[in-house]
């Protein structure tokens, strides 16, 4: 079945025209997928939780095939962890059957990357745990000292901790663990330093 629809020749370059909608439509049916349409040259595929992208390169000629979580939020995965990257392939459509390319695509990418989409999914959760994790901590801290400034920046998973209306300065960050890092402190007498310190080394001994 031929899916590449016209060549033609521009400023000394080979382009293609594809019928993706009708690829999609045949690439889903054997993979048990939905469609999802973008435009003439992108589609995507429902698989499960899954989400197959497809991009025709009307250069070369090949269908760009990536994979995806639609339900982990950009930002909420790291792109920096080996275990979170998902594989991709390109495949000629016009090359074979599309049964054949259906399972040449399940093979390279979609059963490929299962273990990073469940990593990225963990990610996630750990994200999401953590945020409700500071908010419940700087919760606490409010009521235990009423005259900080603490503003909470879920997204970051942390908060900035200021000292309010007290007469000391105050500069501190608290993490989505309970632990407060203090980035500053104004002038405080020796009398109450050593009180500070003596508060440091009984924790520190707990």
């Amino acid at each position: 079945m031929t899916y590449i629809t016209k060549t033609v020749t521009q400023y000394g370059r080979t382009e293609r025209t594809m019928d993706m909608p009708r690829f999609a439509a045949d690439l889903a049916k054997e993979l048990g997928g939905k469609v999802l349409a973008h435009d003439i040259d992108r589609h995507s595929i429902m698989i499960g939780a899954d989400r197959l992208d497809l991009h025709f390169n009307s250069w070369k000629g090949h269908v760009h095939v990536s994979i995806a979580s639609p339900d982990v939020a950009h930002g909420d995965w790291s792109t920096y962890d080996k275990a979170q990257r998902v594989e991709d392939a390109n495949v000629n459509p016009d090359g074979r059957k599309v049964a054949s390319i259906a399972k040449d695509i399940k093979r390279r990418v979609i059963d490929a990357s299962q273990s990073a989409l469940a990593a990225r999914r963990a990610y996630a959760e750990a994200q999401k745990q953590n945020r409700a994790s500071i908010v419940k901590h700087a919760d606490a801290l409010k009521t235990a000292c009423p005259k900080l400034d603490i503003r909470v920046n879920d997204r970051e998973q942390r908060a900035q901790i200021y000292s309010g209306p007290s007469q000391y300065y105050l500069n501190a960050t608290m993490m989505s663990d309970g632990k407060v890092s203090i980035e500053r402190i104004g002038s405080i007498s020796a009398k109450t330093f050593r009180k500070l310190i003596a508060a440091l080394e009984a924790d520190k001994s707990e």
